[in-house]
């Protein structure tokens, strides 16, 4: 597949999924309502830590 190709069939997609995410809610259905770490306790201490955060998903409420 050509470079051109890939970018039509790239928009082409985007512009399909675009309607579930343009001018909607910008909360997640589920982030706001969920136990927060606070309440879980999933990790230790990251004092003094590298993170590296990969899960800020669309983007779109930022």
């Amino acid at each position: 597949m050509e470079g051109t190709q890939m970018l039509a069939l790239n928009k082409k997609c985007w512009d399909t999924v675009a309607p579930y995410f343009f001018q909607v809610d910008c909360l997640t259905k589920y982030g706001p309502y969920t136990a927060s770490e606070d309440e879980i306790h999933l990790f230790d201490s990251i004092r003094n830590k590298k993170v590296l955060d990969i899960g800020c998903g669309s983007g779109h409420s930022l």
